[in-house]
């Protein structure tokens, strides 16, 4: 029995509790009475007023209300309002609330024909416009005045019973206040939208974005948010703060907040791709090196970008557009390296946590025999502990520090990585090493190959480069693997009076003009020779891919003339005086450098309309300048070819220099410039031309560039 009586006291208690339990999940949490604002507060006998706050109680019979000490009716309770209607008889004075045991003083209320009764809407942004409802605002005295949270606002209409009112700049929250006749009444609080900033301005899919602002919902479904019309998901909200997040499909354009059907237009929010890594530097190393990051799309504020090593944080140290610095920390493991850009991320090269690191080469590119230094950490002060590979070809190093490493390009070079092994650790170059450069394919100042009287150059199918050398009335061919020979025809050395342009087409028929005997000499693959047109002094030519020829006439504003496939020709209009090596593209635009119209400093264009560009790229002025169209500066062009029909090639004389124009944008870049005046070569950073005469391409891309003042064609690599 005893042991009965135990187990149902432990039943009882049991089922005490969950009872208790149950209760105590019931009852809902107690929020504090608070009154925020009240409106109107002023008008006739019979004005319901409205009390706004929070924690009310909803029974009627629990309230008592008083103006200037005489009762109101409560005529509506809800937990966050009350409705009174003020009474008959009474006199302006404090408006009193009585909750149970509890007195709220409300405010005062004043008895006048004058009253706000509703303002709609009660938030906006700066410029939008409210109506307000009310009587008394007709005045035959002076005109109604409206203040917005006591900052005046601009009456657009107005009669005795609605005004409406445009929202002033920086209004702030508070009431809407009319004043008529020396008389006031306040309204509902109007709420201001204003949107400060957005951070970032940049970004894509998935961009976090922070708006800052006044007059956004704490309650983050209230808020309505769009990037250029798409909406966006809020991530957070605060009156003053909203964190949202780039949707699907987001493209540039305002950023805006609409709260109540009230929009608000913010700054432009730009979408960018993700960031892109190009080079790192080092892709290994202890702690306490520096890593440079190269590329495009990073963000020149600091805390917009993230470097992650490993999936590990790492610190920034600067930033800009196009770099990120940082200090390996140690510790972070092997692993890929990523960079997020305002929450878009690229994954990179790998990094190996390790002592033995490469941070630069010098120079990047060049030729067997090419001096290269290579810096970095880890290295062995004992040279022939050190192995350097260029793209798996072994190189001798020649003095060695912990630091530096010094040697000469290998025999066999390709373009690759560069990569040094010292014990077990193994790290290899930022970038590949470019087997690039100039090379003499044959000739120099002290070789007799070939004249300092040199016209033009041409390189068939087979890469065969043939030179017009007017010194020695002949046509010179050089193999790739640097033979010479004179061109044949009926096996005899081909003679000419002066040969000058040259051009080869797609069936290696080879076309020459004669200056002196105003004659286009054709020579075929099998070496028979005929005169192709005659009756003009042709200087340099090109050829389109229908076989027609597009040539210069020597002598002054000579001008161009085309020659078709059967001889006969024409003049075309536009050029005047050329004596550069013209272009022609697939759609048969003709590009020409012309003496007359800008002193042989630019390309100008011909389509097959006959629309002319001048100076589609380069200028009149001579000089040297990388840009787009005219603002690119050239000084004396004297050749032009194009490579794939998108690449043009432009040989500039007196800057030794070869540039490079995109076809579609104009934009002009530098893809070689001399070191200086002289007959140097090696890497594209020490070679050096006299000048640069003519420009030839072949299948495979390499440029060759004729260098009359030191006899010689030189080969340029990349």
């Amino acid at each position: 029995m005893e042991r009965y009586n135990h187990f149902l006291l432990l039943f009882l208690a049991l089922v005490i509790g969950t009872v208790s339990c149950e209760k105590k999940e019931d009852v809902p949490p107690q929020v504090e009475l608070k009154v925020t604002s009240y409106y109107p507060n002023s008008g006739k006998a019979g004005t319901l007023v409205t009390i706004e706050g929070e924690g009310f109680g909803t029974s009627i019979g629990d309230y008592q209300a008083t103006i200037g000490g005489k009762s109101a009716e409560v005529i509506s309770a809800t937990a966050t309002a009350l409705v009174l209607r003020m009474p008959v008889g009474a006199a302006s004075g404090n408006l009193d609330v009585k909750y149970r045991d509890k007195v709220l003083p409300i405010g005062t209320y004043t008895y006048q024909d004058l009253s706000v009764v509703r303002v709609f809407p009660t938030n906006g942004p700066a410029g939008s416009q409210i109506r307000i409802g009310g009587a008394g605002f007709g005045s035959v005295e002076s005109p109604a005045a409206v203040y917005i949270n006591y900052k005046k606002a601009l009456v657009v209409s107005l009669t005795d019973t609605l005004i409406v009112a445009e929202v002033p700049n920086e209004a702030g929250t508070g009431a809407v206040m009319v004043k008529v006749d020396g008389k006031e009444a306040k309204g509902q609080n109007f709420i201001y939208q204003a949107i400060h900033s957005i951070k970032p301005l940049t970004g894509g899919k998935g961009t976090n974005v922070v708006i800052t602002g006044e007059g956004f919902e704490a309650l983050a479904a209230n808020n309505k948010v769009e990037f250029n019309g798409q909406m966006a998901t809020i991530v957070e909200a605060t009156p003053e703060r909203l964190v949202v997040r780039a949707p699907e499909g987001v493209t540039t354009g305002a950023l805006s907040v609409s709260i109540n059907e009230q929009k608000t237009t913010g700054p432009t929010f730009t979408v960018v791709d993700k960031p892109v890594i190009q080079t790192v530097t080092p892709l290994s190393g202890p702690k306490g090196t520096e890593m440079v990051i190269t590329g495009s799309l990073f963000s020149k504020l600091l805390d917009e970008n993230s470097v992650y090593i490993n999936n590990v944080l790492v610190p920034l140290a600067e930033a800009t557009e196009n770099q990120l610095k940082l200090i390996v920390p140690g510790g972070t493991g092997s692993g890929a390296i990523r960079v997020v850009v305002n929450d878009q991320a690229s994954t990179g090269p790998l990094f190996k946590d390790q002592t033995l690191g490469i941070s630069s080469v010098s120079p990047d590119n060049g030729l067997t025999g090419t001096a290269v230094t290579i810096k970095g950490t880890g290295f062995s002060a004992v040279a022939l502990e050190n192995k350097v590979y260029f793209n798996g070809v072994l190189a001798a190093v020649k003095t060695a520090t912990e630091t530096s490493l010094v040697l000469d390009a290998p025999a066999g070079l390709t373009t690759g990585d560069i990569k040094v092994v010292v014990g077990g650790q193994e790290a290899v170059s930022p970038k590949p090493f470019r087997r690039a450069g100039i090379m003499t394919l044959i000739g120099g100042p002290s070789s007799n190959a070939l004249s300092n009287n040199l016209g033009s150059i041409a390189v068939d199918q087979q890469g065969n480069v043939y030179v017009t050398d007017a010194a020695e009335k002949v046509v010179k061919k050089i193999t790739p693997s640097g033979d010479l020979s004179i061109l044949k025809v009926n096996g005899q050395d081909a003679t000419f009076g002066m040969p000058s342009g040259i051009v080869i087409d797609k069936q290696n028929n080879i076309y020459i003009g004669d200056q002196t005997a105003n004659q286009i000499i054709k020579i075929t693959a099998g070496g028979q020779r005929s005169v192709y047109a005659s009756g003009f002094s042709p200087g340099k030519l090109t050829i389109d891919n229908a076989g027609v020829l597009y040539v210069n006439v020597a002598g002054f504003s000579a001008g161009m003339n085309r020659v078709n496939n059967t001889g006969n020709y024409s003049k075309i209009n536009g050029p005047s005086w050329v004596s550069a090596r013209p272009a022609v593209d697939a759609s048969g635009a003709i590009y020409w450098a012309d003496q007359n119209s800008n002193s042989g400093n630019g390309v100008a264009r011909r389509d097959v309309s006959g629309t002319q560009n001048i100076n589609w790229v380069g200028y009149s002025e001579g000089g040297y300048q990388d840009g787009i169209g005219s603002n690119a500066y050239f000084n004396g062009i004297n050749g032009i070819v194009i490579y794939q029909g998108t690449k043009m090639y432009v040989a500039d004389t007196y800057n030794s220099a070869v540039r490079e124009v995109d076809m579609a944008t104009r934009r002009v870049t530098t893809i070689f410039k001399g070191a200086g005046f002289g007959f140097v070569d090696g890497s594209l950073q020490v070679a050096k031309f006299a000048a640069i005469s003519d420009i030839a391409v072949d299948n495979e891309g390499n440029i060759y560039l004729l260098d009359p003042n030191n006899k010689a064609i030189r080969k340029l690599f990349f």
